[in-house]
């Protein structure tokens, strides 16, 4: 992840951004190994180039006495053995940058993508165009959609639309993230007006939402460390806008518990999430630092001094890097099935091969080690799909 953001961010200033830049690029199946990688015999009076550090203090950059066509990318992808680790790491970074953009804007994305077709090649970036172009068409689609809704309501063109939606083809995407949540009534009305004029517009299509992806922008009262009410913007996820906004619907008194059969959601992940409002002086704690019971802090006299912070593991990541490892790994059992269906017990070499040739066309590369297919292979065993013989082959086990 490193090498890729430092290869598409413009704000690095790094040689592997530069490098993207170059206009003498080449692809990197044309690209040509260096003396070191050459299959010649070795000559005696080889010397290493100088490292770009050495250059750079030596001036010799400046002076015309390096090799300026080093392909620094091409040296990357030869160390790591494969261009398909960066395409995936590069899509799963993408995902997150578009889902993340309130904007729908794609410019920066768009002129990065047409740089790495020109080095990965275009049918390796097919999935990352087809999301940017998904985010173009919600952005068109979404514009439709309001302007439906403000003729319909005779409301002012000015004024903001409630819910804009990335409509996304999911079979393209990684796999984000599908937790469960039951939306604030007032929430999910908004949502479900979008979603009835998106299905008259795009008939016989629905949408499916991802609820808890996603941001709300809130207006709230809260109180300042002076005692003075003020109002704030609050930018925040769904699951924080559908907590708070329970708020306004009793007392202002809720339990950990009774917030949770409100939304769906583990009474673990409620006190989470509560920590961000505790922490933002909104939500106050009444039983004890320890306690599961919030308030509203307007609801309080007097400002109470929180005595530790609240930690909200809320880390903002959209794609879920655990579902899409099980979805490869529920690829290749496939595979594996299928081989030893048509051709008996086989070696973990041959299986490990076969899978190189094999699923390097589909949707889900191969890039496991013999070590890692191993101990998916032995989990197999564990799960009583395959049996492992003495002399360490596999072969379906038969009931």
């Amino acid at each position: 992840r490193c090498i890729i953001t430092s290869l598409t961010d413009d704000q690095s200033e790094s040689d592997l951004y530069e490098e993207l830049q170059r206009h003498d690029a080449i692809p990197l199946e044309q690209a040509q190994c260096d003396s070191d990688d050459d299959d010649e015999q070795p000559d005696m009076n080889w010397n290493p180039a100088p490292s770009k550090y050495y250059q750079r203090i030596s001036g010799a950059l400046e002076s015309g006495n390096v090799d300026r066509n080093a392909d620094l990318l091409a040296m990357l992808v030869r160390i790591y053995g494969s261009n398909d680790l960066f395409v995936d790491e590069y899509r799963i970074m993408l995902a997150d940058k578009l889902l993340a953009s309130v904007d729908f804007d794609t410019d920066k994305e768009v002129r990065n993508l047409e740089l790495l077709k020109l080095r990965f090649g275009e049918t390796s970036m097919r999935q990352c165009e087809i999301m940017i172009k998904d985010m173009d068409d919600s952005k068109r689609i979404a514009s439709n959609v309001h302007s439906t809704l403000q003729a319909k309501n005779n409301k002012d063109k000015g004024e903001k639309p409630a819910v804009d939606a990335a409509i996304i083809s999911h079979i393209f995407w990684p796999p984000l993230q599908r937790e469960t949540l039951k939306n604030h009534p007032r929430i999910q009305a908004e949502v479900d007006t979008f979603s009835n004029e998106y299905a008259s517009y795009k008939k016989p299509r629905k949408l499916v939402w991802f609820q808890q992806l996603g941001s709300v922008q809130l207006e709230l009262e809260v109180i300042e460390p002076d005692g003075e009410i003020s109002t704030k913007e609050f930018t925040c996820s769904p699951i924080h806008a559908t907590l708070i906004s329970h708020f306004e619907d009793s007392d202002g008194y809720w339990t950990s518990k009774d917030l949770s059969n409100e939304t769906g959601v583990s009474e673990d992940i409620i006190k989470k999430r509560m920590g961000y409002w505790v922490n933002q002086n909104v939500i106050k704690i009444v039983r004890g630092k320890r306690a599961t019971t919030y308030e509203l802090a307007s609801y309080h006299d007097e400002q109470v001094e929180n005595s530790e912070d609240f930690y909200d593991e809320d880390d903002g990541i959209i794609v879920s890097l655990s579902g899409q490892e099980e979805e490869e790994w529920e690829a290749y059992e496939s595979y594996v099935f299928g081989m030893l269906a048509n051709l008996g017990q086989l070696p973990l070499e041959r299986i490990h091969n076969f899978l190189k040739t094999f699923v390097t066309g589909s949707e889900h590369k191969y890039n496991k080690t013999p070590q890692q297919l191993s101990i998916f292979l032995q989990q197999l065993c564990k799960d009583e799909k395959l049996e492992c013989g003495a002399d360490g082959t596999y072969k379906l086990l038969k009931r």
